[in-house]
C-alpha cells in the first residue's frame, strides 16, 4: 500500500503485482497536474503498466489529461456519489486491445436478451454462506478454475482474512460433499458498496444457473445490510458471466481495457452496476 500526503495532493493506492497496475483507493487533488505526475512517476518506478483512478464526478474533467482518460462509471461508489474511472497506460501497448470490437458485438447481443430469467437450485444441491470449513475446498476450486487471478484466492490464508474482515462468500455443494461453485462480495461498509466477484464454477456444473443463484443470494444479503452500491467487473470475453449480470438486472457502464491478469493473460473487464430500486435509472455505456 502506498500513502502519500504532500502540498497539492494526497492519495492511498494499491500496487498490484499480478495485474501490474496501480489502483488508487483514496485521493485529494488540489493540484491535478502534480497529482497526475506523481502517479506517472510511481508507475514507471514500479514497472506498472496501468493506473486505475476512480474519481468523484466533480473531479473527472479537471483530473483528466496527461494520458488519463475515462473508461466507465460506477454509480453510488463513493458513499452514494458516482465514481468516474479514469485510466492511464505507462506501457502504451497495455492501452490497446484487439478484442474490443468482438467483445462489444457479443455485449450488444447479450443486452438485447430478456432479463429476469428464473433459476432453481437443482435437486441434490445445497447453497449457503461459506464458513471456515469451506476455505480449503474454495482454494482448491479457484486453483482449478483460474490459471491466474488478480487476488490470491487460491491461498487459504487470503480467504480466511477476507472472511474475517467481512467479505461474503457463498458456496453451492452437490450432495453436501463436493463444492460445485462459489461467488463472493468484497464489501466496503464505509462507502456502502460491494463488488460481486470471485465467481467460479467447476466445468461440469456450468450451464446450471449456479452463478445466477449465488449472486442473487449475495445481493439479497448485501441489500439487507444497507449496502446499496452493488457492482461487478466481468471478463469482457465471458459470454456467460456478462449474461448472468444482465439477467440479474445489472446495467453495463463501461469497459476497463486490459485491466487485470486473469486466466493467464491481461483481459478487458466490463463494468456492471445494479440500478437503484431495480429501475434502469441511467443508460447503458456507449456500445
Amino acid at each position: 500500500m502506498i500513502n502519500c500526503h504532500v502540498p497539492g495532493f494526497s492519495l492511498s493506492a494499491r500496487l498490484e503485482e499480478t495485474s501490474q497496475r496501480i489502483w488508487v483507493t483514496d485521493y485529494q487533488a488540489s493540484d491535478p497536474a502534480l497529482f497526475r505526475g506523481f502517479l506517472w512517476d510511481l508507475a514507471r518506478l514500479k514497472g506498472m503498466g496501468k493506473i486505475v483512478l476512480p474519481v468523484r464526478k466533480e473531479d473527472s474533467v479537471r483530473i483528466q489529461g496527461d494520458g488519463f482518460i475515462e473508461e466507465g462509471v460506477i454509480n453510488g461508489y463513493f458513499g452514494g456519489a458516482d465514481a468516474h474511472f479514469l485510466a492511464a497506460f505507462p506501457r502504451l501497448k497495455r492501452g490497446v486491445s484487439l478484442s474490443v470490437a468482438r467483445e462489444r458485438k457479443m455485449l450488444r447481443e447479450i443486452i438485447e436478451k430478456p432479463r429476469n430469467r428464473r433459476c432453481q437450485l437443482p435437486s441434490g444441491f445445497n447453497m449457503r454462506l461459506a464458513a471456515n470449513k469451506d476455505i480449503l475446498p474454495m482454494a482448491s476450486l479457484f486453483r482449478q478454475v483460474f490459471r491466474s487471478y488478480p487476488t490470491p484466492v487460491y491461498d487459504p490464508h487470503y480467504l480466511f482474512h477476507s472472511m474475517e474482515r467481512g467479505d461474503l462468500f457463498m458456496v453451492v455443494y452437490q450432495s453436501r460433499n463436493r463444492l460445485a461453485g462459489v461467488a463472493a462480495a468484497e464489501i466496503q461498509p464505509r462507502d456502502g458498496r460491494a463488488e460481486l466477484t470471485n465467481c467460479a464454477t467447476l466445468p461440469e456444473y456450468r450451464g446450471m444457473g449456479l452463478n445466477t443463484l449465488l449472486l442473487a443470494e449475495i445481493e439479497k444479503i448485501c441489500l439487507a445490510r444497507g449496502i446499496l452500491c452493488l457492482y461487478s467487473l466481468a471478463r469482457a470475453s465471458s459470454y456467460g458471466m456478462n449474461l448472468v449480470l444482465h439477467r440479474l438486472g445489472y446495467v453495463f457502464r463501461g469497459t476497463l481495457i486490459n485491466n487485470c491478469h486473469i486466466g493467464g493473460r491481461f483481459e478487458n473487464m466490463n463494468i456492471w452496476v445494479k440500478p437503484a430500486k431495480e429501475e434502469r435509472m441511467f443508460s447503458c455505456g456507449v456500445l
